[in-house]
């Protein structure tokens, strides 16, 4: 009995992970490293960054028709886009000044960029306020980046603000919630990254995955009510749901590959990347569950 059990288990899991499969779909191609994917709030561009052209810039495609738009052309690394509330704008981090300022510059990439940070320090991971013009963003001390020191949630009233944020909590890669009274972000105050959530003003830190392996890149759902991330804990990255509540957790990918910074838009789709070796990452994705 226990072998016909185990037999059936097997055969659903398989069946389950070609299901997974069949429901991928590729959003860019080649032989390079496509990062950091975020949606427009309107469901219909995507901004991400790739080296294709040696080093990280910021490009944006627009479903349903052919090609992509380069935003920025540096010699510098331009990394972790995000868009306004509105759509019409885009913060990302830059080390084009040195170890790594916010800049904001218009979607469709024709007004130049603005300034946001001048500062000694490390500045990624920018979020804009649903509502209002706050922003979130992780922080750490330049000196000691190559020693992979703790970071901060840092929040600023504004972008005039960005300069000089207060600190809410050891951590990094914040995110809002849609109705911006929380905060989903990654900590490591327990020997490895797990996922936390706070409200917007630093109060009730919430521990929301305890695995011994590395849980990160949280995303919130649309409506609020589920956060997507990658886990460490089947042995390579893979995408995962929960609740806010960090109940109800299922795995939503299992291809051996690493998945990694999921993206949950409003068109009923999460958004990732796959690295099938260490020279190629691409952005893949799937039907939102």
């Amino acid at each position: 009995m226990n072998i016909v059990r185990g037999l059936t288990a097997s055969l659903l899991l398989l069946a389950t992970s070609s299901a997974l499969a069949q429901q991928v779909v590729q959003i860019t191609q080649g032989n390079q490293h496509d990062l950091d994917p975020r949606v427009s709030p309107d469901g219909n561009h995507l901004v991400y960054t790739s080296d294709r052209t040696g080093n990280f810039d910021v490009y944006k495609l627009t479903f349903g028709k052919a090609g992509e738009m380069q935003l920025t052309q540096t010699k510098e690394d331009d990394r972790y886009p995000s868009w306004s509330a509105s759509g019409s704008h885009i913060i990302f981090n830059s080390k084009r000044t040195g170890g790594g300022d916010l800049y904001e510059m218009a979607a469709d990439g024709g007004s130049g960029y603005l300034q946001l940070s001048d500062s000694p320090d490390l500045e990624e991971y920018a979020s804009y306020a649903p509502k209002g013009e706050a922003l979130v963003f992780a922080k750490a001390p330049k000196k000691v980046v190559k020693l992979r020191p703790q970071l901060s949630v840092v929040y600023a009233e504004s972008k005039g603000n960005a300069g000089n944020p207060r600190v809410l909590a050891e951590g990094d890669e914040p995110r809002f919630s849609p109705d911006g009274k929380s905060l989903a972000f990654v900590s490591v105050r327990t020997k490895n990254k797990d996922v936390w959530l706070m409200q917007v003003d630093g109060g009730r830190q919430t521990q929301l995955t305890t695995d011994p392996k590395d849980d990160g890149n949280p995303s919130f759902s649309p409506d609020g009510k589920s956060i997507v991330f990658a886990s460490k804990r089947t042995g390579n990255y893979d995408i995962w749901v929960m609740n806010t509540d960090g109940g109800n957790l299922r795995q939503l990918t299992t291809d051996p590959a690493d998945e990694e910074q999921p993206c949950w838009s409003v068109g009923g789709y999460i958004y990732f990347t796959r690295s099938p070796s260490q020279s190629q990452t691409n952005i893949y994705r799937i039907p939102a569950p």
